[in-house]
Formats: C-alpha cells, sequence, structure tokens
C-alpha cells in the first residue's frame, strides 16, 4: 500500500511537471469519454470495436470540420473589423478635436454645424439632462470629454492599444495551436481503440485490499465527469449555434464572434448573463443599429432594448428547459458554490478550467460525502476502502 501511494504521488508530480503539454491529452480523453456511449451501442448491435470507432469518430470530426471550414472565414472577418475600429477610436481618441479648442468653438459658422448635426451622445444626454444635473454630473458631451476624458486621455489611449495588441495576440496564438488541431483527433482515435483494454487494465493498478472501494468511488467520480461533461457540452453547442443565428437575424454586429464569447460565459452562472445582455446593449446603442428586415425603431437605445430582451428570453429558455434536461443536477452544487468554482476554475486554467471545473468539484463533493458519512454510519457500510484483515488483528 505504501509503495502503491508512493507511485502515485510520483504520478501525479510528473503530471504536474509536464503540465504544459497535457492540454491536448486531455481534450482527447474527454471527447474519447463522451462518444464512448455511441460505440458501446454500435457494439450491441454487433459491430466490431474499428467499424463502430471509426464511424462515430468520422461522424463527430466530420461534422465539427466542416463547421469550421464554414464559420473561420467570417470569424477572421469579424475580428478583423473590431480590431480596425479599436484601432480607428485609439487614434481618435488621441488626436486632439480641432473644433474643440477653446479659440474656436467661439466661431459662430462651428457654433451653427454643431447645431446642425448634433452629437448623438449629445441628444441623449439632454434628454436626460435634469437627472444628470441633480446628481451633478456633465449635461453635454464635451462637459463629460473635459471632466473625465482630458484628464486621462493617456491612460485611456493606451487602455485600447493594449486592447488592440491583445486580440491580435489571442488570434496568433490559435495560429499557434495548429499542432494541437492536427494531435488530437489522431490522440482521441488511438484512446477509443484501446477504451476497452483500459478499462480492464486498469483495476489490476490497485492494490487488492483497496480494490472494491475505490473502483466503487472511481465509478461515482467518472459517472459525474460524464454525466457533466456530456450535457454541457451539448448545452454550450445548442447554445452557440442558438446565439450566433439569434444575433445575425438580429443584425447585432460581430454575431458570430459574440455568440461563441456568449457561450463561454454561458458557464458563469448569472454574472455571464448580465455580461452578455450588458455588451449586447451597448454595443448596439453606440454603433446605431435600430432595426431589422425593414423593422426600425425610433432610436437604436430602443432597439438595444429590444434585443437585450429576446436574448434574455433565450437564456430564460436555456436555463429552465434545455439546461435541467441535457446536465440536470449531475454535480450537485447550489449557486454560490457553483459561481466560486468556475471563477477559480477560469482563473486558474482558462476555458479549460472552466469547463472542468463543474466535475472536478463534483468528484470532490463525492470523496467527502463518503469520507463525512463517517460519523453517522459503520464502516461496513460507507463504501470505503476496506482496511485489510492483518491491520486489523493488529490494532485490536
Amino acid at each position: 500500500m505504501a509503495l502503491w501511494g508512493s507511485l502515485v504521488l510520483l504520478a501525479l508530480v510528473f503530471l504536474y511537471l509536464v503540465r504544459g503539454i497535457l492540454t491536448p491529452f486531455i481534450l482527447s480523453f474527454l471527447i474519447a469519454a463522451m462518444l464512448e456511449p455511441g460505440i458501446r451501442r454500435l457494439r450491441l448491435r454487433g459491430w466490431n470495436r474499428f467499424a463502430s470507432v471509426l464511424l462515430v469518430f468520422l461522424v463527430f470530426f466530420g461534422t465539427l470540420g466542416g463547421l469550421m471550414v464554414w464559420v473561420t472565414p467570417k470569424i477572421v472577418g469579424q475580428v478583423r473589423n473590431i480590431s480596425d475600429g479599436t484601432r480607428d477610436f485609439a487614434e481618435r481618441l488621441s488626436r486632439e478635436n480641432e473644433n474643440a479648442n477653446f479659440f474656436v468653438r467661439w466661431n459662430p459658422r462651428v457654433q451653427a454645424e454643431a447645431i446642425a448635426s448634433p452629437d448623438q451622445i449629445d441628444q441623449i444626454l439632454t434628454r436626460y439632462k435634469p437627472t444628470l444635473e441633480r446628481v451633478g454630473l456633465p449635461t453635454t458631451k464635451r462637459g463629460f470629454v473635459e471632466q473625465y476624458v482630458e484628464p486621462r486621455r493617456g491612460q485611456i489611449t493606451a487602455f485600447f492599444q493594449k486592447g488592440f495588441d491583445f486580440l491580435w495576440g489571442f488570434v496568433g496564438s490559435l495560429a499557434t495551436q495548429l499542432l494541437n488541431v492536427i494531435l488530437i483527433p489522431i490522440l482521441t482515435f488511438m484512446i477509443l481503440m484501446d477504451m476497452e483494454n483500459f478499462k480492464r487494465r486498469a483495476p489490476r493498478w490497485i492494490p487488492p485490499s483497496l480494490r472494491a472501494g475505490t473502483l466503487n468511488i472511481l465509478g461515482d467520480i467518472y459517472a459525474v465527469f460524464i454525466r457533466y461533461l456530456r450535457g454541457i457540452s451539448i448545452v454550450m453547442a445548442l447554445y452557440i449555434v442558438t446565439a450566433c443565428i439569434l444575433l445575425s437575424v438580429l443584425s447585432v454586429p460581430y454575431s458570430i464572434i459574440l455568440g461563441i464569447l456568449f457561450g463561454a460565459l454561458y458557464l458563469v452562472p448569472y454574472i455571464g448573463n448580465i455580461i452578455a445582455l450588458l455588451v449586447l446593449f451597448l454595443l448596439i446603442g453606440f454603433k446605431g443599429v435600430d432595426g431589422t428586415f425593414g423593422i426600425h425603431m425610433s432610436s437604436p437605445w430602443v432597439y438595444a432594448v429590444v434585443v437585450a430582451v429576446v436574448y434574455f428570453a433565450m437564456g430564460f429558455v436555456f436555463d429552465h428547459m434545455i439546461y435541467p434536461q441535457m446536465v440536470g443536477n449531475s454535480v450537485g452544487l447550489n449557486g454560490v458554490v457553483s459561481m466560486f468554482v468556475i471563477l477559480c476554475g477560469g482563473a486558474l486554467f482558462g476555458i479549460i478550467g472552466m469547463l472542468l471545473a463543474f466535475p472536478v468539484a463534483g468528484s470532490a463533493k463525492v470523496i467527502l460525502d463518503r469520507l463525512l458519512r463517517i460519523t453517522s454510519k459503520s464502516g461496513d457500510s460507507l463504501g470505503l476502502p476496506s482496511v485489510p484483515m492483518r491491520h486489523r488483528v493488529g490494532t485490536s
């Protein structure tokens, strides 16, 4: 038992040291685990292992590859538009407005041009002028610029420039992941082909005295992982597709990028939906989109409210109808703990950490539940690894 525990500890230390190369292996194993039930059904119908794996593998990666071929050019175009807009905004912000100069804006011609073509932000501020005056905020765009923008112009410009650099750095990092894109399908196919042998050999790695109880716990942990990962993967795929279609129909700018981003944010309970609605509202309002398919609202901000309400309705359907059916209570964590777990996973390992945070927490919950039942149940009913008889005799 001591030797087995030492080997497990050494294996965990080794995996930690090589964690930088584990991503494709983890993703391949997760994909294989989610595809295994389909292969098992084909095996029950008389198919051999190779034919079952090949069919499921080709259907999954063929569908995924076709979708990527179709959507990649659209994503690249939208990323280019975002980067160009960010650069232009940063350049405009870094330049002084000639007409805002004290020695220029007294000119009657400049004042007449400002009245003839009022700024959209000035129109909004004029509408809420009494409220802004009561709370001591500026009531004109120039007032906001003088009070909040001018003293921090350099910082704001640097912020947008850093955002632009980060965006291109993110795109560049995706290009460097080309090796993983090639490696993951290969590893997945190899894992699927060897899955049955692995299930037969794995129990032999556990000492006989611990085997029954350990396999019982590992079975519960595996069930938590597979139920959650299969359910959340299907829900996320449906959510992203639905969001992309809905945002495209509503003429929302950058609909595909936003759909993918909102699908990732959907993993974060409550906060993700709030961020998505806020981004939609501000983007539509400032972009000036006031309708779709010939239907136009009186103001982009009115249309922004309509889009936010429609998107909230979509999220409500997913939260209360689709998510409970596909995922349900497979992990059994309450809302506060769920939010904490998701944010911790994202802070440590990014999107993959957010995806794995729930099943890892659920697995820890399975182990803790078994240990905490020691205080209320006898040892024979706990389902924990049994203590060898020689140890019982030695301590009696």
